[in-house]
């Protein structure tokens, strides 16, 4: 029998709104969330998201309108507000506490104390219940910074969907995940919904949100463009609404002839890879595919010089190679985008004038002193022609959505003018219009005379991209193709090991 309150919407936003003095980063919203469902948000990457979670979640307060919790209305203008009431959030970047253990993180501002001693026994031994439980398999005793990515996203969700949570926000929570991991965290949403919490799930895939969701949100320009029934939707009418492009716009790919042999690898051997042989061209994409831990970032890093090789060689222009470190392979002009662009790929505290031009200040400087003039003119041409959107070069990067944190990754490269460009999950995190525009800049690089390795657990990306494939499986390469000469399922399997 449903009661009073099961008619009324756990949360109900009126007119909810967002000002950055003359910026509006979230114009007037009127949106609801029904108890127990999974309502899906979408929209391209500065399309008001970001700013919809820190609201719900007492990060930052609101510039006008109402919301409504269980039919009265609340401020939420802090994170204890917030949680109070029921609310969490899991985020794509995790900020738990690396040092600690998964119990002590699961756990964290809420220890077991006896006597003023931590019970860490006994919190290990809860922490494992928990995660048994929930599917989750995971060492509780582990310390957190030694787990994968994927792992410590796993850890965050536990954390949160076990404090009196009603209403738990997941932001683009397969990013980094395995098929195994994601298939655990499905299951784990699928449970919460079942259990009467409402569900909020912002990701970039499509096939995810169809997968899982009951209603589905778009957001455009800080604008909410429209809800949909899941099952009164597709994908063509999603992407419209998200950036008034269609599907074939988003993996465009340009018939580009092959040039000269950039790179060669023979039997090519190294820390999680074994006996790797492939050659890149100019104007080719190859792409790399398996499952996270295949050994395919791991052949990336030993080609860029940071991890050494114990066997095989390195041929660049025809000529064998030492590479000893990222130094040489950056003087030859290998450039690399890595897989976690926070950490390795940016300095987040810095400018982003300055982070587009560090591979080049030995170009723009005489001595000591750089030209300030040549290094304004570096940063504001990558920003104009990536299309960050950035009020100034002067901006931390810190402040920049995943997207644009992605563009300036490839941007500094860009300034350094390399010839070979490694580039390793570039779309982790990033939106289809963000993707597209990516993608075109892959086509601008190969039209002048570069070569591409792109790595991607996103089999439809490096199918749809790569000239030739290679599928890696246990560290070995496992299979090679041509432009779409094999299906994904027959990819996939190979892959897998079926």
């Amino acid at each position: 029998m449903l009661t009073d309150l099961d008619s009324v919407p756990i949360l109900e936003l009126r007119g909810l709104e967002k000002r950055y003095g003359f910026i509006q980063a979230l114009k007037p919203a009127m949106l609801s969330f029904h108890r127990g469902e999974i309502h899906a948000i979408v929209g391209e990457n500065g399309a008001g998201k970001s700013t919809l979670i820190k609201l719900l979640t007492g990060v930052i307060r609101r510039s006008g309108g109402t919301i409504l919790w269980n039919g009265k209305e609340v401020n939420l203008s802090t994170p204890i507000e917030a949680i109070a009431h029921g609310i969490n959030a899991v985020h794509q970047e995790v900020v738990l506490c690396r040092h600690l253990t998964v119990a002590a993180n699961i756990f964290l501002g809420d220890e077991t104390v006896c006597f003023g001693l931590l019970q860490q026994r006994e919190m290990i031994r809860a922490a494992q219940k928990i995660l048994d439980d929930i599917g989750f398999h995971l060492p509780a005793d582990a310390v957190l910074g030694t787990l994968t990515i994927g792992q410590q996203q796993l850890v965050a969700t536990a954390r949160a969907s076990v404090r009196g949570t009603k209403f738990i926000i997941f932001d683009e929570p397969t990013a980094y995940l395995t098929r195994s991991e994601a298939a655990q965290l499905f299951a784990l949403i699928r449970r919460l919904k079942s259990e009467g919490v409402t569900v909020v799930y912002i990701s970039h895939r499509m096939e995810e949100v169809f997968e899982l969701a009951d209603r589905v949100s778009v957001l455009r320009d800080g604008t909410l463009v429209g809800t949909r029934d899941i099952a009164q939707t597709n994908d063509t009418e999603l992407v419209a609404l998200m950036i008034n492009r269609t599907l074939d716009q988003i993996y465009h790919k340009e018939n580009i002839p092959f040039g000269k042999l950039l790179l060669e690898t023979r039997n090519l051997s190294g820390k999680g890879f074994n006996d790797v042989s492939l050659s890149v061209r100019a104007g080719e994409i190859v792409g790399l595919y398996g499952l996270i831990g295949a050994g395919r970032s791991e052949f990336a890093l030993s080609v860029f010089g940071r991890n050494p090789r114990t066997d095989g060689h390195i041929v660049w222009h025809g000529q064998v190679i030492d590479m000893r470190n990222e130094r040489t392979a950056i003087d030859l002009g290998i450039a690399l985008a890595p897989e976690s662009r926070r950490d390795q790929g940016l300095n987040l505290n810095l400018p982003i004038g300055l982070n587009l031009n560090l591979p080049v200040y030995d170009r723009i400087s005489s001595g000591l002193v750089v030209d300030a003039g040549e290094e304004r003119r570096r940063a504001d041409r990558q920003i104009a022609d990536l299309g960050i959107k950035t009020p100034s070069r002067r901006s931390l990067a810190s402040y920049m959505s995943g997207g644009n944190q992605q563009k300036i990754v490839i941007g500094k490269w860009l300034n350094h003018g390399a010839e070979l460009f490694i580039f390793d999950e570039p779309t982790v995190g990033v939106d289809v219009g963000t993707k597209a525009e990516i993608y075109r800049l892959f086509a601008r690089l190969l039209k002048n005379g570069a070569g591409i390795i792109l790595i991607s657990s996103y089999l439809p990306e490096v199918y749809e991209l790569a000239d030739t494939l290679h599928v890696f499986r246990d560290g070995r390469l496992v299979g090679s193709q041509s432009y779409r000469e094999r299906t994904h399922e027959e990819i996939l399997a190979e892959a897998i090991g079926v």
